[in-house]
C-alpha cells in the first residue's frame, strides 16, 4: 500500500476512534437548585473534574425535562430543592427513566434519610456527597481547639438522635463524654433543654436539626450561651460570623470534588458508592468571641492540618 494511503487509513482510523469515545461520553444532566452563589461553585468544579470524560448538561432544574430531552445515563442534583425538583419531574416520565440514576450533592444526611422512601428514587440507584462533617472529625475539633473542655452537651431532636450512639462511641475514643443528650420535641423544649445541657457541660455541640438550629432559634441561642460563658462548636461557617466560636465544614467545591470522586466509580463500572461526608474540610473562629470568653484557640489552618493528620493516621 503506498505511503499517502497508509498515512490516510491510519488518520481515518484516529478520526473514528475520537468520534467513537466522544459519543459513548456518558451524558450527565447536573440540575441546580437556585443559580449562583454555591450551587454555581459546585457545578463549576464538577465541570472542571469531569468536562473531558463525560457529556454535561449544567442547568436550573426547572430548565430540563423539556419534551425532546434524551434521557439522560445519570442525573446530579445540586442542593435539596432541585433535588425534590427533579424527582417530581421524573414522577411525570415513561418507564425509560425508571433506572436513571440520581446522586444528590450539597445535601444533608437527615434529608437523605427521608428522601430514600420516595418512590422515584427507591426503584433508582441514588446516592449523595453529603454536606454532614464525620462526627469523629467534629470531636477531634474540640479536643484539638478546646482541650481543657472534656464535658460536651448536646439537644438532640428528632433528626438528630439517630446519632447519638455513635456520638458517645467516638467521644469515648477521645477521652471525651457527652453528657445526657437532652431531648428536644417541639420548639418551646429548646430553650429548657439548653439550659439543662449548659448547666451540665463545658461545650455545647451542634448538631444539624432543623428543630432546633434554625433562624427563629439562633440568635436567641447565642445570646443565651454567651450570657452563661458556655462556647458553642457549630456546623456552618454562617453560625461562626453570627456567634459561633468555632466550626468544621467543607466548601462546595471540596463537597463537589467528593461527588466528582463518586461519578467517576460509576463511570468506570462500579455503580454509585454508598452516601459519602466529605473528606475535604476546613474550620472557622470566632476570635472576638472566643477572646470575650477567655479563650485562645490556634489559627484555623493548624488546626486543620492537625485533624488532617489525625485522620491519616487513623
Amino acid at each position: 500500500m503506498p505511503r499517502f494511503l497508509r498515512h490516510l487509513a491510519l488518520a481515518c482510523l484516529v478520526y473514528m476512534t475520537l468520534v467513537l469515545e466522544v459519543a459513548a461520553a456518558p451524558r450527565v444532566w447536573v440540575a441546580l437548585a437556585e443559580e449562583g452563589g454555591a450551587y454555581d461553585e459546585a457545578a463549576a468544579v464538577l465541570k472542571q473534574e469531569l468536562a473531558t470524560q463525560v457529556d454535561l448538561n449544567i442547568a436550573h432544574w426547572r430548565a430540563m425535562f423539556s419534551a425532546r430531552d434524551a434521557v439522560p445515563d445519570l442525573i446530579v442534583t445540586v442542593g435539596v430543592a432541585a433535588l425534590d425538583g427533579v424527582v417530581e419531574r421524573l414522577g411525570r416520565r415513561d418507564d425509560s427513566w425508571a433506572r436513571v440514576p440520581v446522586l444528590a450533592i450539597m445535601l444533608p444526611q437527615a434529608v437523605f434519610d427521608a428522601r430514600q422512601a420516595d418512590p422515584q428514587l427507591a426503584r433508582r440507584p441514588f446516592s449523595a456527597a453529603l454536606i454532614d462533617q464525620p462526627l469523629g472529625r467534629q470531636l477531634a475539633l474540640i479536643k484539638r481547639a478546646l482541650p481543657q473542655y472534656q464535658r460536651i452537651g448536646v439537644l438532640a431532636g428528632v433528626q438528630s438522635r439517630q446519632v447519638l450512639d455513635v456520638l458517645d462511641k467516638e467521644a469515648h475514643a477521645r477521652g471525651l463524654t457527652v453528657r445526657k443528650s437532652q431531648w428536644v420535641n417541639a420548639a418551646e423544649d429548646v430553650y429548657p433543654a439548653l439550659k439543662q445541657a449548659i448547666e451540665e457541660s463545658d461545650v455545647i455541640l451542634a448538631l444539624p436539626d432543623p428543630l432546633i438550629y434554625n433562624s427563629a432559634n439562633l440568635q436567641n441561642i447565642l445570646l443565651t450561651m454567651y450570657r452563661a460563658r458556655t462556647p458553642l462548636v457549630a456546623f456552618s461557617p454562617a453560625y461562626v460570623k453570627a456567634g459561633a466560636v468555632l466550626a468544621v465544614y467543607s466548601t462546595p467545591s471540596q463537597v463537589a470534588r467528593r461527588a466528582a470522586e463518586m461519578l467517576r466509580q460509576w463511570q468506570a463500572g462500579r455503580g454509585l458508592p454508598p452516601p459519602q461526608k466529605p473528606r475535604e474540610f476546613e474550620v472557622a473562629v470566632n476570635e472576638r468571641v472566643a477572646a470575650s470568653l477567655g479563650l485562645w484557640i490556634d489559627a484555623p489552618n493548624l488546626i486543620v492540618t492537625d485533624l488532617r493528620r489525625l485522620e491519616g493516621d487513623r
